[in-house]
């Protein structure tokens, strides 16, 4: 008996060495996983704030000088302690390079004390798009720009990438109009300035990060459904919501756009309080819904992946409808455009490029 259990005394102090050998490296390996989080998260906090630096510094281009101080700013701004490195590939782009020192926590047992991360991007400023030159403007290539109802009055360009029907009197167009397919009009009273079958395609652009990035500097970025009742707001700079909008009657003065994610719903009239005011309704992905009758909206209302919805008569625009599709439900429709309208759009959009 004594023979054997001398025999089982070293395996069980190898057992124990093994043990504590594998619970060391367990231990090893769980520290690791640790700072590997953390330095995914930080890498992934970098690209932001690289990419939002990209997105502002764009809007300064070809001002180079400029461009670069705002770059700088925003990377600080956002990411303490990293350094960045700016360059201009071309007049229109600035490519931005950060770096930052990432302390571990717990790999230094396996003395492993920093690492370096480092993220990349640029942005590239040009036109915003030619949907926005146009008074009324349907992006679908599938759901025709229809007009029902009598007395309507458009002062501008339009535009639609399917075709044009519209049914009633007294129709008025005092720019182009333009299909990519084919025009249709039933009714008396047709004043269309020019009419044009088989225009070309016209894309819509998103310049809702341009917006984003501003409004996140300015701290006029909104997580949540916002709503404006009866009051005046005053657009300084840049909003962006993170969410739907309802505008209950109320006032605006300034120039600049408003962003909401999601839907963009008008109850009765807003206005601008001084003519030079322009303002510009966003909706990202929903729709914008104007309801009630004797209105009046100030602004470009702008929906390119959603439908613009007209539900009521004697409505008066002043400025632009812009919409993947666009739909109108009264008569007694008065929209016109004038070039201070796009005194509320970024003078270019920016794009990133990785």
């Amino acid at each position: 008996m004594w023979r054997i259990l001398n025999w089982l005394r070293p395996a069980e102090g190898q057992s124990l060495v093994a043990l504590a050998m594998f619970m060391t490296a367990l231990l090893g390996m769980a520290a690791v996983s640790i700072d590997i989080g953390v330095l995914y998260v930080e890498q992934q906090h970098l690209q932001n704030s690289v990419d939002v630096a990209a997105l502002a510094a764009g809007q300064d281009m070809p001002d180079t000088t400029l461009a670069t101080t705002t770059a700088n700013s925003y990377v600080q701004r956002n990411a303490p302690n990293a350094t960045a490195v700016v360059t201009f590939p071309d007049s229109q782009t600035v490519s931005i390079k950060a770096t930052r020192t990432v302390n571990f926590m717990f790999a230094k047992v396996l003395g492993l004390t920093s690492t370096t991360i480092q993220a990349a991007g640029s942005g590239t400023a040009g036109r915003i798009g030619e949907a926005l030159d146009y008074t009324l403007f349907s992006g679908s290539t599938t759901v025709p720009l229809t007009l029902n109802g009598s007395n309507q009055y458009i002062g501008g360009n339009v535009h639609t990438n399917k075709n044009w029907d519209s049914n009633g009197s007294q129709l008025t167009i005092t720019g182009a109009l333009e299909a990519v397919t084919s025009i249709l009009t039933n009714g008396s009273q047709i004043n269309i300035a020019q009419r044009i079958q088989n225009a070309p395609f016209v894309p819509m652009p998103d310049f809702s990060e341009t917006i984003k990035a501003k409004a996140q500097a300015a701290g006029t970025y909104f997580v949540g459904n916002k709503t404006y009742s009866s009051s005046q707001i005053t657009v300084d700079s840049p909003i962006y919501i993170q969410g739907n909008l309802t505008i209950n009657g109320s006032r605006f003065t300034g120039r600049g756009t408003i962003v909401a994610t999601g839907s963009i719903t008008f109850n009765g009239s807003s206005q601008r309080v001084n003519a030079t005011d322009a303002l510009a309704f966003y909706s990202k992905t929903g729709n914008i819904t104007l309801n009630g009758s004797n209105v009046t909206i100030d602004g470009i209302v702008y929906a390119p992946n959603g439908n613009i919805d007209f539900n009521g008569s004697n409505q008066t625009i002043h400025g632009r409808v812009i919409g993947n599709t666009v739909t109108f439900n009264g008569s007694q429709l008065n929209l016109s455009s004038s070039n201070n309208d796009l005194a509320a759009l970024p003078s270019t959009g920016v794009k990133l490029v990785h």
